[in-house]
């Protein structure tokens, strides 16, 4: 695969930094220059053998003056993503702005993440995620926005964050992979246009007190998590649905807290979605109040935490089939129920997209975390069942620090559920193990 032109650049400015690393470290102390070398592989899947496996290098840099600084993180991948090789330059992060006491301003790709639970963040909307870049960390799943970020300190307990995000970016699906029928494609989606009024906004405040901590917070924009919409239904020459992904505004406002009470640590969040035109587009989800209440302890070394997740749909109405034609001898009668049909299941699907087939759901998470051989071993196992849908996760892993610089990590994920869920598509595609080794430098 040749190399893109953007990819020839940054290689030559990856080329040029590490020529001039030593000189700029050794002149400013300030000024940090690392990184890290990876190679993972993912498989066993039921609709693949192997569904990822590439090498990356990453180079992460960092300056901070008395008043002003920059960060920046660029990627390179290559290998094989869900059947197809590529070459993946990815400028994960890459801003710069000034710093003071009580006061700062960054603009430039910055990761923004908000919220106190752990699997589940209702108060996160800020930036996007790449669900389907499988990693053995699950940060790498996450994606920056460009943006201007403002932050105000009137007193070292409390920080007030204040975002302006000037154009979408949507978080990363990949529902041509899911196995809707033969007939059914995905085309490119369109973004909304570049413009005032299509911006979107955050405010966020985090207070950091002896009993407490807590933040609360708002947003107004698209949603980087969105559904599909129908664009086109074709009965001859064959029937073929053309779908295509359709992304909605919503106003959101959230809280978090926790509070340490002895040896545990109880945790909450929450958060209300509002949005409009839900009855009319089958791509907006309704209103909804998402929760999270969680309990942290150690027993025995064993770093526990246990999660309850709940969703409140409000004017959840339950969609209904199409009534069948009068006269299956009238070609537009039949015409009409075959659109009307693939609405109607198309509409129940983007209610499962957004976890919303239900007017109330109720799940559980459970995460353990064990460390042993001074800390050289790590194991983890995360369990996730959703009592409404049926949906679950088991996932588990194991990474061994074999010096300070070199890791590597093995482990792997089920998803599953009831034939028509999200998470049985899913689940066929992602399910499976991992193989990784990283170096750091």
């Amino acid at each position: 695969m040749k190399l893109t032109r953007l990819t020839i650049l940054f290689l030559l400015l990856f080329i040029t930094s590490v020529t001039n690393a030593q000189e700029v470290i050794s002149d400013n102390k300030n000024f940090t220059l690392n990184g890290f070398s990876n190679a993972s592989a993912f498989g066993l899947s039921k609709s693949f053998d192997i569904y990822n496996a590439y090498g990356e290098f990453a180079l992460q840099s960092s300056y901070s003056g008395k008043n002003s600084g920059f960060y920046a993180d660029l990627r390179v991948r290559k290998g094989i993503f869900y059947g197809e090789q590529k070459t993946i330059v990815d400028l994960r992060e890459a801003y710069t702005g000034y710093s003071s006491e009580h006061f700062t301003i960054y603009a430039g790709n910055q990761i923004v993440n908000y919220g106190r639970a752990t699997g589940f963040n209702p108060t996160d909307n800020v930036c996007p995620k790449d669900y389907f870049f499988l990693s053995s960390d699950f940060e790498d799943m996450q994606m920056s926005n460009f943006m201007i970020k403002t932050g105000i300190k009137p007193v070292s307990q409390i920080n007030i964050e204040l975002i302006a995000i000037p154009f979408f970016k949507p978080s990363v699906y990949r529902y041509d992979l899911f196995d809707m029928g033969s007939d059914v494609v995905f085309s490119d989606y369109t973004l909304p246009e570049v413009k005032f009024e299509n911006m979107s906004y955050s405010a966020h405040l985090d207070a950091t007190l002896p009993a407490i901590d807590f933040s609360v917070s708002a947003f107004h924009g698209y949603d980087p998590y969105y559904g599909f919409d129908v664009k086109n239904i074709s009965l001859v020459p064959e029937i073929s649905i053309i779908n295509q992904a359709a992304f909605y505004k919503k106003n959101s406002i959230g809280a978090d807290f926790s509070i340490p009470v002895k040896s545990w640590i109880i945790s909450g969040e929450a958060a209300y979605n509002q949005t409009t035109g839900y009855k009319d587009n089958i791509f907006t989800p309704n209103p909804d109040l998402n929760y999270i209440l969680g309990v942290e302890k150690d027993i025995y070394g064993i770093k526990i935490i246990a999660e309850y997740t709940g969703r409140y749909v409000f004017d959840f109405e339950r969609l209904q089939p199409p009534s069948l034609p009068s006269d299956f001898t009238d070609t537009l009668q039949l015409i009409n129920y075959m659109n009307e049909t693939v609405l109607y299941e198309s509409g129940k699907y983007n209610q499962r997209i957004f976890n919303q087939y239900f007017k109330v759901n109720h799940a559980v998470m459970l995460t353990l975390h064990k460390d042993f051989h001074y800390e050289t071993i790590g194991c983890d196992l995360s369990v996730y069942y959703n009592f409404t849908t049926e949906e679950r996760l088991i996932r588990g892993g194991i990474l061994w620090k074999i010096s300070d610089e070199l890791s590597a990590s093995c482990g792997g994920q089920l998803m599953d559920g009831p034939d028509d869920s999200i998470y049985y598509q899913a689940g066929k595609i992602m399910s499976g193990i991992w193989l990784g080794i990283k170096y750091r430098f």
